[in-house]
């Protein structure tokens, strides 16, 4: 299994890149699965915890070992995970989103991408996909977000780093 891992900034656009090298290799004739970390997180307080590198782990291994992959899908909306979805084990793995590249994943990932964006437009962006009720929390998120990065190295650890946005 290849595993490609894109972080960075929420609003950095690592969801329409993953996307793109999604369809890319589905074209090519590859069976690909993208998982979201929005799905892994725990809320907005408990998102970049230990439970989350353990969830990420649990995937990766089951699809290094050829398992089915059993993902679990957060429900914001409820404030619990829900029924966990289970997807067959792909050619290649796309995990995207804050904390997809921490150090915990570095040695499985075969490519991993740092998307980099301006503060000001990530914030911006996210609250335009999300909407402005949640302006608070998201500007709370890139602090977290931020420190996260900082501990973790994420962007200095990247195989490829990515402007995207001018």
């Amino acid at each position: 299994m290849f595993l490609i891992t894109i972080d960075g900034p929420s609003g950095s656009g690592k969801t329409s890149l993953a996307s793109l090298i999604e369809s890319a290799l589905i074209n090519a004739g590859e069976k690909v699965a993208t998982v979201h970390m929005d799905d892994l997180y725990d809320g907005w307080e408990n998102a970049l915890s230990d439970s989350l590198r353990e969830r990420i782990l649990a995937i990766i291994n089951a699809a290094d070992e050829s398992a089915q992959i059993i993902v679990p899908q957060y429900n914001w909306e409820l404030a619990t995970f829900s029924e966990p979805l289970s997807i067959p084990t792909p050619d290649t793995l796309i995990i995207e989103g804050v904390g997809s590249g921490q150090s915990a994943v570095r040695d499985f990932a075969d490519i991993s991408i740092w998307l980099e964006c301006p503060s000001e437009i990530a914030l911006t962006r996210a609250i335009d996909r999300d909407g402005v009720e949640l302006s608070d929390l998201l500007t709370s998120w890139q602090f977290q977000e931020s420190a996260h990065f900082l501990l973790e190295q994420t962007e200095s650890a990247a195989d490829y780093r990515v402007k995207s946005a001018p």
